[in-house]
């Protein structure tokens, strides 16, 4: 009996081997030389941008690094006006070694306050940029962040071109691109272009010593994938809260209470260190929120929409942009 239920098996298993979909038979190189490992129904559709998303997109060029282009993308309104137009530009998460500029059709709390901040700010006359950037273990640290600050530099130096007012120009991110965020308005020089109105930091860690200790007691001195070997005063240097003046412009803080991968204790030392500096800020506490906002053990609170709403209302602020308007600004090309 044992005998013959061994041979059923073989007989069904080399029966689903030579099954395959139909198109893929004649598939010429074989799915291993393609790079492809995961199995056939494994594979995730191509992803594409939120239908949701308002403006009209444009992708830029902002930097070539060998065969390397680095991108970004403008939302802006549809109309042709010739004015100046503010701008916010966004820094995407995903720990400096995941994710990219696209804001796709998940439905996800991070997807659905993205989608809500872009489609307001566009029809306030703001232009929204996406930023990709080199991520690790190809890349390490910092040249993320070289790379963003980069691309913010290019807006400005373009910015008559692009249509965009460089004077009024924001940064925000979530996770690790809040932390990016974070740093770009922090080192970046006040008194030099391009000047950075305000920061938007959503959940990004400011404090590496924090995971520097965290990661040695788990790997010794085994290099991490994004920073190398971590020393006590590397990590110091590559935490935001290291950097924070009296020059630095506004924040808005976002953090989840349930937030187990940045911990709101990091979103706390960073507004503490902003409040003893004298720099405005302002954190939001989303109760049941863990991070990228999703729920645990309980609905969200604040939800998404008042989130959004906050956002828009401190970029508002901060950008010169009547709350009341729908249209562009008013301020004419002049170069």
């Amino acid at each position: 009996m044992l005998k013959r239920l061994v041979i059923l098996i073989s007989v069904l298993a080399a029966s689903l081997s030579l099954w395959v979909p139909v198109g893929l038979a004649a598939a010429k190189p074989p799915l291993g030389a393609m790079g492809l490992r995961a199995p056939i129904w494994r594979i995730r559709k191509p992803e594409v941008w939120n239908k949701r998303l308002l403006g009209k997109r444009t992708r830029v060029v902002y930097a070539k690094i060998g065969h390397l282009k680095l991108t970004f993308f403008i939302f802006r309104p549809a109309s042709r006006a010739a004015v100046l137009r503010p701008v916010v530009v966004y820094i995407h998460g995903g720990a400096l070694k995941f994710g990219n500029a696209m804001i796709n059709n998940l439905k996800t709390p991070h997807n659905q306050l993205m989608v809500s901040v872009e489609r307001n700010l566009i029809q306030h006359g703001v232009d929204f940029v996406t930023v990709n950037y080199r991520l690790a273990p190809v890349y390490r640290w910092p040249d993320a962040l070289i790379d963003v600050k980069h691309a913010v530099k290019y807006i400005d130096s373009h910015a008559v071109r692009l249509g965009i007012n460089a004077s009024q120009m924001a940064v925000m991110g979530d996770s690790a691109g809040g932390e990016l965020s974070s740093f770009v308005g922090l080192t970046m020089d006040p008194r030099q272009r391009p000047v950075v109105r305000a920061v938007v930091d959503l959940f990004g860690p400011t404090n590496r010593r924090t995971f520097a200790a965290a990661w040695r007691r788990r790997h010794g001195l085994k290099p991490n994938p994004v920073y190398g070997v971590y020393t006590w005063k590397r990590a110091r240097r590559e935490s935001a809260v290291s950097y924070v003046t009296p020059n630095a412009p506004p924040f808005l803080i976002i953090q989840g209470t349930r937030d187990h991968v940045v911990p709101p204790a990091q979103s706390k030392l960073l507004k503490d260190r902003l409040n003893a500096a004298g720099v405005p800020v302002r954190e939001i506490l989303v109760h049941h929120a863990g991070h990228e906002l999703v729920a645990k053990k309980g609905p969200i609170h604040p939800g998404i929409p008042f989130i959004a709403k906050q956002i828009e209302r401190f970029l508002y602020a901060q950008l010169d942009v009547p709350l009341s308007r729908s249209g562009e600004q008013e301020r004419r090309v002049t170069g």
